[in-house]
């Protein structure tokens, strides 16, 4: 039998499930999961701009398909939402969950697109931007009930 790649169209099954770490094009083709996190009031087309804007940035710097999205907006009320000295109320922190492989090159873009879209769609400045890549071991990856390290395609 050939190994099975999750992600990869090379080896339908009959396969076996290849434990170890997933092909390059795999990684670059996986949307992160991104969650915005930013004080409550915003209109609804801000909201959106904002959105466009951070997953333009993965589509650019990740190489993640345009349609592979997996975003969430948190909105916190003022009296509950604090930020550091020197940032503004436009304040906000974009968490990014990966897979581990991604270059310094890539997340170097990443945060550069992110702060440039974000100041084109919505004039939110870099320093109201703060922007944390969490990378997460295969193993700790559950898609559709298996682990991404044995996940079998088919």
């Amino acid at each position: 039998m050939r190994p099975c790649y999750f992600g990869t169209q090379a080896a339908p099954p009959p396969c076996f499930l290849m434990p170890l770490p997933l092909p390059a094009e795999t990684v670059k083709s996986t949307m992160p999961i991104v969650t915005i996190t930013l004080q409550a009031g915003r209109p609804a087309d801000e909201i959106k701009a904002i959105m466009d804007a951070v997953h333009s940035a993965a589509v650019t710097a990740f190489d993640v398909p345009e349609t592979s999205r997996n975003q969430r907006l948190i909105e916190i009320a003022p009296d509950y939402y604090f930020y550091p000295v020197g940032r503004s109320s436009a304040f906000m922190t974009i968490e990014i969950a990966s897979f581990p492989g991604r270059s310094d090159d890539a997340k170097t873009l990443l945060y550069q697109q992110i702060t440039d879209n974000l100041n084109r769609a919505a004039a939110i400045d870099a320093k109201d931007v703060m922007i944390l890549i969490q990378e997460q071991a295969f193993e700790n990856w559950g898609i559709n009930g298996q682990s991404a390290t044995r996940f079998k395609k088919g």
